[in-house]
């Protein structure tokens, strides 16, 4: 985020106090973790979303998913393999120094494994890491590293290889220590392409006003909107308007986080922005007026927040929607250490199990609202051209770009649920943003008889994002804070700026983790090809159906044998998106050829938790008249879901397919002959023999050019595990 606004006018000072050691920082009468098997269950537990009393967001800064849990267990990181395609044919992780075949490549790297130090050297290579001190991240960068979907402009748009460094569990003990402890979201995305002030404002209120209906601002990007005066309705207002109390914990020196103060109704009772305080006023009582701030020095602005949640959930005052603002230091923006928000959120959950009562019925979401400019491999999900509230035209033009972009959603952030309901080192996969966490509080709040239903959130990210209740199991909490790693010294600012130490793939833990069930269940299938004046294109049928399939499932298509197109030729040139419905199907094309006589075509699909489909082939030759059609249930709704390949051939000679399982089935190749104008199939129960997951390859022996890959998971509605 920028140093813009209010953000250093109080916390500089303070960042050049000495260091102090956390555990000795933190405010007096801080509740060490109690034992789970110590902790009781509050009283009136009803076993359903009612439990919850408490919601407390924590939105820390600018770290995006790969960034910082590329290497954990069990997620969608570095150990993914359904990955797109780069022009030029190398992986997403090969990222080219511009965004032309051929470029010199850069794969994600290590910062504390760092080579050289450009300025000065840090005393150590995690203080260096802890301070690399970010890269730009504004809309028309952010926009250049997505570059239309096909996510490789990220070493050109962001200004060198610092862009693809990460961190593993070595330089953020405490934050693993929590996904271990708690479930991890590897499907949460920011909600804009773009920087801090837009995503907030998401947060905060669920739009951006890219239709314009208030007024003809758009808050696309910035630093943060404050003085912007933002005529649309907050959702603090929406939560007061429906009886639901609220507060946001905040001290003079907010780094400019506080997003209710860009909205008009909170703006005007900033004395910091010309307004006039109004004690006894609920907006300025609740969203402006600051916690008292008797600490002082390097820790006094955590420690000050910390000690006034703990004073509300002693006197039994806690809101029950509450949010969390703290300073540049304690927030994890890039130019601060990790660690240093690790003592905050330490400090905060021991604060909430002061009374553990209160800690035992709170949900703690924990996100970021932005990616920095660091890299992250997975592409996000937006609309088609032409969705509502979803597109703002005229601001890229130093791209030469003229039509509408979209405005998110935006790259994957962290995201962590604590709480009893979503303890045992879980991980959800549904698509999600900024917007679901307003969707999980309309969820809750219209539970417990005080609906309150954000007016903003547009259509598209109501089908397409989830409420993030999937990732809750209300019949089986478990109660009580965990033992959670003590957190290392404050590190003061002082920014060093690494270059890479090596240019290998980077290494993801082993091993799986306990996954939630998702809502939907996406297919495509390759169904023919169709001529016309603009040449040969594959017909592709995208379907999104099961018997628990409540949300839409998105889709984008690539053509991997385009070349390297000019941001310029956005959208034609680029990844076509779909949105499937629950329980729709939705005709499409994928293109054939990168130039005007070229026959073949390689399409890759992708799709949720890790859904892919790859067709290869030449519609010159044979494989033109060889078809592989998915399905997952037969036409029996309450069937269990098997992976069933028919395969057909429509040409005049026998043909032998190979299945070969490139992960997770076990046993070799499998061959099935079809007859002449024939069709067989072929079945596998994925869910019996590799917890739902699969990831096939199908060949024949009639043309060395045709090939189908085929990877998902079969839901049920159920717990599985991870891919």
């Amino acid at each position: 985020m920028p140093e813009l606004s209010r953000r250093h006018l109080l916390g500089a000072a303070a960042a050049v106090t000495g260091g102090a050691a956390v555990n000795a920082a933190l405010p007096a009468g801080a509740a060490a973790a109690a034992p789970a098997s110590a902790a009781k269950p509050p009283p009136g537990v009803r076993g359903d979303i009612r439990d919850v009393k408490h919601v407390v967001v924590v939105m820390q800064e600018n770290r995006s998913f790969d960034h910082y849990f590329g290497c954990l267990k069990g997620v969608r990181g570095f150990g993914d393999r359904s990955t797109i395609v780069l022009p030029g044919g190398k992986s997403v992780w090969e990222q080219p120094q511009t965004p032309t075949a051929g470029a010199a490549t850069q794969f994600p790297w290590r910062l504390s494994g760092a080579k050289t130090w450009s300025g000065s050297t840090p005393p150590s290579p995690e203080i260096g890491a802890a301070n690399y001190g970010g890269t730009s991240h504004g809309w028309d960068d952010q926009h250049a590293a997505w570059y239309g979907g096909q996510m490789n402009g990220w070493y050109s748009a962001k200004g060198g290889p610092t862009t693809l460094g990460y961190l593993d569990r070595h330089d953020l003990p405490f934050h693993y220590a929590l996904a271990d402890a708690y479930t991890v979201g590897d499907a949460y995305h920011c909600s804009v392409i773009s920087a801090t002030g837009p995503n907030r404002t998401y947060l905060w209120s669920g739009t951006i006003n890219a239709n314009r209906e208030h007024g003809s601002f758009v808050a696309y990007s910035g630093g943060d909107e404050r003085g912007r005066f933002l005529p649309w309705q907050s959702y603090a207002e929406t939560l007061q308007a429906a009886g639901v109390n609220w507060r946001v914990y905040q001290c003079a020196d907010d780094y400019g986080d506080n997003g209710l103060e860009y909205f008009d109704t909170f703006a005007k009772l900033d004395p910091t922005q010309g307004g006039k305080a109004e004690p006894g006023n609920v907006y300025y009582d609740n969203g402006v007026k600051n916690v008292p701030e008797p600490a002082t020095g390097l820790s006094g602005n955590a420690n000050n927040l910390i000690a006034a949640i703990r004073s509300d959930v002693q006197r039994g005052t806690l809101p029950q929607v509450s949010w969390v603002v703290n300073n540049q230091f304690f927030s994890e923006h890039p130019v601060t250490a990790p660690s240093n928000g690790a003592y905050f959120l330490r400090g905060v959950l021991e604060a909430l199990n002061a009374d553990p009562d209160v800690f035992n019925s709170t949900l703690v979401i924990l996100n970021y609202d932005e990616n920095d400019g660091q890299f992250d491999h997975v592409p996000p999900p937006v609309p088609a051209p032409g969705e509502e509230d979803e597109f703002v035209t005229g601001t890229l033009g130093s791209y030469g770009v003229t039509a509408p972009v979209p405005v998110g959603l935006g790259f994957r952030v962290p995201l962590v649920l604590v709480s009893p309901w979503t303890r045992g080192g879980w991980v959800t996969s549904e698509v999600s943003d900024h917007t679901s966490v307003i969707q999980f509080l309309e969820k809750w709040t219209t539970a417990i008889g005080k609906p309150a239903i954000s007016p903003n959130i547009s259509q598209w990210r109501r089908k397409v994002c989830g409420d993030l209740t999937s990732a809750f199991d209300f019949k089986a909490p478990v109660y009580g804070l965990p033992d959670l790693p003590h957190t290392g010294p404050l590190v003061p600012e002082v920014q060093y700026t690494p270059l890479p130490g090596d240019n290998t793939m980077p290494a993801q833990e082993t091993g799986t983790k306990r996954a939630r069930p998702l809502p939907y269940q996406p297919n495509v299938n390759l169904v023919g090809f169709t001529s016309g004046p603009s040449g040969t294109a594959a017909k592709l049928e995208f379907s999104n159906t099961a018997p628990f399939v409540t949300k839409a499932s998105h889709f984008a298509v690539y053509n991997n044998r385009t070349g390297a197109p000019s941001l310029s030729q956005y959208p034609a040139a680029f990844p076509h998106q779909y949105t499937v419905a629950a329980h729709a199907t939705v005709s499409g094309t994928g293109a054939v050829g990168s130039s005007a006589g070229d026959t073949k075509y390689d399409i890759t699909v992708t799709g949720a938790n890790r859904f892919l489909r790859r067709f290869i082939g030449d519609v010159a030759t044979a494989g033109k008249n060889l078809l592989v059609e998915t399905t997952y249930y037969d036409g029996t709704a309450t069937a269990t879901p098997k992976l069933k390949l028919w395969l057909t051939n429509n040409t005049g000679s026998p043909v032998t397919f190979t299945i070969t399982p490139n992960h997770y089935l076990t046993g070799g190749p499998r061959t099935v002959e079809v007859s002449p104008h024939s069709r067989e199939a072929w079945a596998v129960n994925p869910t019996q023999v590799s917890d739902g997951w699969y990831d096939v390859t199908v060949t024949a022996d009639s043309d060395d050019q045709w090939a189908q890959r085929l990877v998902g998971h079969l839901e049920q509605g159920t717990p599985s595990i991870t891919g």
